[in-house]
């Protein structure tokens, strides 16, 4: 009687089919983290706006309502006379149309513009109007190319006479 020896391992083909599912297992891990090094990297992102504007509005918030002491305030909003720079500016509607660049600060990317306009609370809080009232809104807006949509703060500061 003849004895047949049984060969044990792996055919070829069983090798082609163990290196095809190797494959695709490490292209779908390669995948799953580049997705991760762009969301990790929106995050920062993120986290880096919400930080510079909330700085921005700190800055502005810490000013006086108006140029004004008391009622009535300014009919014009932005910088008054001789006030060229932030360094000069004295009240928060000074900052109704500014542009902020943190460039040299580290924010490369990063576009920060400031709106300060007033508001009637009782009718809408949202809309500028022409009119002086006791309320003025101050928006500020930070963006960068990575985020998908810019990160906005909003603030209602009211004029009380001193």
């Amino acid at each position: 009687m003849k004895h047949r020896d049984r060969q044990t391992g792996f055919s070829l083909i069983d090798m082609i089919i163990g290196l095809s599912i190797l494959a695709v297992a490490i292209v779908g891990i390669q995948i799953a983290q580049s997705n991760y090094i762009q969301m990790s990297s929106r995050v920062e992102t993120g986290l880096r706006a919400l930080s510079l504007g909330n700085s921005v509005m700190n800055i502005i918030r810490m000013h006086a309502y108006d140029e004004s002491s008391s009622s009535p305030w300014s009919s014009t909003l932005g910088p008054d006379g001789g006030e060229t720079s932030s360094a000069d500016y004295n009240d928060i509607d000074d900052y109704a149309a500014t542009s902020w660049d943190f460039s040299s600060d580290g924010y490369a990317g990063f576009t920060v513009n400031s709106r300060v306009f007033y508001v009637d609370l009782p009718s809408n809080w949202l809309d500028s109007l022409a009119t002086r009232t006791n309320y003025k809104r101050i928006v500020v807006t930070v963006n960068h190319s990575i985020l998908n949509t810019p990160v906005i703060f909003t603030s209602i500061m009211a004029g009380i006479d001193r």
